[in-house]
């Protein structure tokens, strides 16, 4: 056994180049994948924490035109720790400078503060004001790309009603962390916006005063989310 030890290590000498060189490359490999790992945990941690700290809801669900008193049927159901129904429309943007055709999607806020789920980070400003029907919150990644600030103005179409809002914050939000237009697979930033707006101005423009047409989830610890869809399933259906 000693003999063989010794030639293998006089043939390990003789290919020393080769095998420091092998030796480097999975380290390097260890420490990528180490890196790597790291990375992804931290990512992870942020996520989670963001989602937890705002509330990201559980289910989602849309309809055309529900009455907001099912919402105490749909926090009703085993399972279900909160329900929040919202108004969310699709409007079209006119842009100062800006001649390509963009367009927004419009999601209700409670009046005077933030939403129950799916809440808004603020980076600028403040939320819409009791009373103050014209007045937004745009999505971050939007804002960023055509320079808007608090206190800038949108001219906004919903449903043939031509409308000019006040920006008063810059925000982003669990949901819309990914914002991209729906059935497209790449964003686009400069012709695609999130808005925010009290849920009255926006139900009013929209003829969704005393309705809703989506609705949140948040389930309880422990609850069965293949159930708790087949139930709010059949609530919504006749709408």
């Amino acid at each position: 056994m000693r003999a063989l030890t010794r030639k293998l290590l006089r043939e390990l000498w003789g290919m020393r180049a080769q095998a420091l060189a092998i030796a480097v490359v999975i380290a390097s490999g260890v420490a990528t994948l180490v890196m790597f790992l790291s990375a992804l945990a931290a990512l992870t941690g942020t996520r989670d924490a963001f989602y937890r700290d705002y509330r990201f809801a559980d289910v989602f669900a849309s309809v055309e035109r529900a009455p907001r008193g099912l919402a105490d049927e749909l926090a009703a159901i085993p399972g279900v720790q909160q329900a929040v129904t919202r108004v969310v429309a699709e409007a079209s943007l006119e842009l100062p400078g800006f001649d390509d055709p963009a367009t927004a999607r419009i999601v209700s806020l409670p009046e005077g503060r933030n939403a129950a789920l799916n809440r808004l980070y603020l980076t600028e400003g403040r939320l819409p004001e009791p009373g103050r029907e014209r007045e937004a919150v745009v999505s971050d990644a939007f804002a960023e790309a055509h320079g808007l600030h608090a206190g800038a103005r949108l001219a906004v179409v919903v449903r043939g009603g031509y409308e000019t809002l006040e920006v008063v914050g810059v925000a982003t939000s669990p949901e819309f962390v990914y914002q991209i237009r729906p059935g497209e697979i790449m964003p686009d930033y400069e012709r695609y916006a999130i808005l925010w707006m009290s849920r009255p101005a926006l139900a009013a423009a929209y003829d969704m005063e005393g309705a809703f047409n989506d609705v949140l989830l948040r389930l309880a610890r422990g609850a069965r989310p293949e159930a708790v869809i087949e139930a709010a399933d059949r609530l919504l259906d006749p709408w």
